[in-house]
């Protein structure tokens, strides 16, 4: 098998190749049982490398069968000489016979030989052989070649017992064959497909003959099944070839040496926008060759050169045009196809669009000096170095400037990164991983500068052992380093805290409600820490029945993003079976792309001996208010009672006695509002009661300091304290802490500042935060914000109450009280 014969220099003197300038060829040997009996020559003039090793195997497979059917016709051709020199012998011999007597025996001995040689071939013959009836094909003989051929074991399963007219696969076939030998009392070469006793189908050749005086049939059949699927397999293959050219992804040309278009295939026409009868007939210079390129190049006369002596021009790439105008990259391989005297007949051209080839390497040459601007002028380090020893071979100006270097120039090429690893085992633990995975991302190490000073980074690279470098990139991650270990430092205080004040810290993920709880959140409820484990579910279940509605009511305004902020009391069920005062406050902390909350933290704090607390000082006031009315209120009205008695006896009998008792029921009168008085004042807020309206408001800021932890609180004073009222101060203290709480509640604010300002003439209260803020006139006083409330206190006392809010800005609560009228 030769890609181009014409090339071979053993074929260089040979008159046949050179003149038919054969380039393709093929020759198989034709072998039966390892002889060889003829020879199959394929030659292609037109294309180098026709014949591949996929061919040669379906056409080994074909010889393989023409082997076979051509030692098989030999065979019928000496069966078919064979048995006309045997009738023709015979008859001889039966003239013989009646002419001489004597010559009887050795005629007969003759025949008995020739029989018994005309059995032995009947019995041995690799094609079968029959003898049926006509009118019903019961088989009157058979070999066991025809036996077996449709799967039995001996012809004497066959002989008188079946019929050939139940193995045709299609019944007409036979009808078929019947009236050709009535009609030409012979039939050959006639294919048709048979039936197998276990019903396999196979392909059928039969040749035979009629005897119409004995109704009989006789004939051979072989099996050329094989022959069939070669013959398929060779009609496919031969599509395929011709399809080739039509479905190609290249587009195929032939033209003569004036250059007018003889052939061109379905993609050609397709890529270049033509119709076939467009383009045929025309030449290149009126179609595809543009008079010059963009570039300027002149295309003419290189084509030109091209018509005259293609084989100095195999290759060659340039500019096409397609009908519409538009131009395509096109990379030909051109062949030149000779007659027999050698000359020039014809061009075949094979070109590919290269188009988007070339548009991607214009594309790579932008994209490489984009690249290079971003190594220049990047801010992280980016480098390359040698893997054996660390010897710089590239780096950009980050890089150098990160090692106190001022250009790339000063270490490219000089200088070694194993000097400026503060510690020599970070390198080699790095080149261990990159052997290992090949690359390596976000290594941290101590590096030290030119001058000595050290410094943390961050290096991501990967490893291209075969030309023994490392590229890589580096960032000074020293300010990170630090605030890490500020970060580390403040959540070791924050547990700390945690842990001293006995508070219990929850982690929530609202989507699958797992809560992740501290170690003090299960000692508070009487449960061992290394087992306990915490659930929304657990959690509703462990809830007060009454307080269990509300608090799920809570939680799901909570989950829901509604209010992102709580802070909420209510009792839980302990290890023991016994109900304790929680005091929770929660905040969302983490929100999807969606804006819905993912996660939660909060604190816990027992506040069971308060509210015990809470409980028995609430009993003791009640008791101490109804003993003073009892001993006060009372008593003055019971005195008023009995001097309004008295008077009405006495009315019109003595009128000095009755201005006396009226005298003393007005004083009984003054006197119990006296004692009113005092017992409202005795029910002003405690915090009143230990210390000043500033005292009270820093203790304030200090207790929702405690349980505000994300949010940062301050207490101001301006000017010099003075006393007020005390419903006054207890009015403005109620402000201040509706205001606080609706800011730590609402606000979703980092920032709280409370600021009390004492003036000559007034006094002015401001809360200001700086939240999410609100439209003060879109907000109803009825929603839980408490305006209303504040509003009425500040009318109370004759304050002046002022507002100020916009969304997204914060807010700003302002009470103003003239200190002479609050008097």
């Amino acid at each position: 098998m030769l890609d181009d014969a014409v090339s071979e220099s053993s074929f260089a003197t040979d008159s046949y190749i050179q003149n038919q300038q054969t380039r393709s060829l093929l020759c198989l040997p034709i072998l039966n049982q390892s002889q060889l009996i003829g020879i199959l020559y394929l030659e292609n003039n037109l294309s180098a490398g026709v014949f591949t090793g996929d061919r040669l195997q379906v056409l080994n497979l074909l010889m393989t069968q023409a082997a076979v059917s051509l030692e098989n016709a030999r065979s019928y051709k000496q069966l078919a000489d064979y048995t006309e020199s045997l009738e023709q012998r015979v008859e001889e011999q039966t003239q013989a016979l009646q002419q001489e007597i004597a010559e009887r025996k050795q005629a007969e001995e003759a025949l008995q030989r020739s029989e018994t040689k005309f059995r032995n071939i009947f019995e041995n013959s690799q094609v079968g052989i029959f003898r049926n009836r006509i009118c019903d094909g019961l088989i009157l003989d058979a070999n066991q070649r025809f036996a077996n051929l449709y799967g039995f074991d001996s012809p004497e399963e066959m002989i008188g017992l079946e019929s050939t007219t139940s193995y045709y696969v299609n019944s007409s076939d036979r009808q078929q064959a019947v009236e050709l030998l009535k009609r030409d009392g012979e039939v050959r070469s006639y294919e048709v497909q048979m039936r197998k006793r276990d019903g396999t189908v196979f392909w059928g050749l039969f040749s035979s003959y009629l005897n119409a005086g004995d109704d009989y049939i006789e004939g051979i059949l072989a099996d050329i099944s094989d022959h069939k699927q070669a013959e398929t397999a060779l009609r496919q293959s031969e599509a395929n070839y011709r399809n080739l050219l039509q479905t190609a992804n290249s587009v195929i040309i032939r033209y003569d040496p004036q250059g007018r278009i003889h052939y061109i295939n379905d993609y050609g026409v397709k890529l270049l926008g033509y119709e076939e009868h467009e383009i045929l007939r025309r030449s290149l210079f009126e179609t595809i060759i543009p008079e010059a390129e963009l570039s300027g190049r002149d295309m003419r006369p290189f084509v030109r050169d091209l018509l005259r002596n293609p084989q100095s021009y195999p290759r060659g790439e340039g500019e096409n045009l397609c009908r519409d105008g538009r131009r395509v990259w096109m990379e030909w391989s051109n062949q030149a196809i000779l007659n027999e005297q050698g000359e020039l007949i014809e061009i075949l051209s094979v070109g590919n669009d290269t188009t988007r080839r070339r548009q991607a390497e214009e594309a790579l040459q932008r994209s490489e000096a984009k690249f290079r601007t971003i190594f220049e002028n990047s801010q992280v380090g980016i480098f390359r170095s040698r893997l054996s020893d660390g010897l710089l071979l590239d780096a950009n100006q980050r890089h150098a400037n990160l090692f106190g270097f001022d250009s790339p120039e000063e270490i490219i090429g000089l200088e070694y990164t194993t000097g400026y690893y503060v510690n020599p085992i970070d390198r080699q633990h790095a080149i261990e991983l990159l052997k290992q995975n090949g690359e390596v991302r976000s290594y941290e190490a101590q590096m030290r500068k030119r001058d000595g000073t050290v410094f943390w980074g961050l290096f991501s690279f990967y490893l291209n052992a075969a030309d023994d470098y490392i590229e890589g990139v580096i960032a000074d991650i020293s300010d990170r380093k630090q605030a890490e270990v500020a970060l580390q430092t403040s959540e070791e205080r924050l547990r700390l805290a945690l842990t001293a004040s006995k508070q219990g810290l929850y982690d929530m993920n609202l989507k699958t409600e797992e809560i992740v709880v501290n170690p003090e959140y299960a000692l508070m409820l009487g449960y061992n820490p290394a087992t306990f484990h915490e659930t929304k579910s657990r959690w509703i279940e462990s809830l007060h029945p009454d307080d269990r509605e509300s608090m799920v009511a809570i939680y799901n305004g909570f989950i829901t993003g509604e209010d992102p902020n709580y802070q909420v009391e209510y009792r839980l069920r302990t290890r023991n079976g016994q109900w304790k005062w929680i005091l929770s406050v929660g905040k969302i902390v983490t929100w999807n792309e969606s804006g819905e909350p993912i996660r939660a933290l909060g604190v816990v704090r027992d506040i069971d001996d308060c509210k015990r607390a809470e409980a028995a000082s609430i009993i003791e006031e009640r008791n101490r208010m109804a003993r003073e009315i009892h001993d006060t209120l009372a008593q003055a009205f019971t005195g008023i009672l009995a001097q309004v008695g008295a008077a009405k006896q006495v009315l019109t009998d003595d009128a000095e006695a009755t201005e006396a008792h009226l005298d003393l029921i007005k004083e009984l009168a003054r006197t119990g509002l006296i004692e009113a008085r005092r017992s409202v004042v005795a029910l002003r807020p405690q915090l009143l009661e230990e210390g000043s309206l500033q005292s009270a408001l820093h203790r304030l800021v200090a207790q929702l300091r405690t349980a505000a932890l994300d949010t940062t609180l301050y207490d101001e004073i301006e000017g010099t304290a003075y006393a007020l009222p005390a419903e006054v101060e207890s009015n403005l203290l109620r402000i201040g802490q509706e205001a606080l709480t609706n800011a730590t509640k609402h606000a979703n604010a980092d920032e709280i500042r409370v600021k009390l300002i004492y003036d000559r003439d007034q006094v002015c209260l401001r809360v200001k935060d700086n939240g999410q803020g609100f439209g003060v006139g879109c907000i109803s006083c009825s929603k839980g914000f408490g305006l209303l409330g504040m509003s009425e206190r500040a009318e109370r006392i004759g304050a002046q109450l002022t507002i100020k809010s916009q969304p997204g800005q914060g807010a700003e609560i302002i009470v103003t009280v003239d200190r002479e009228a609050s008097r």
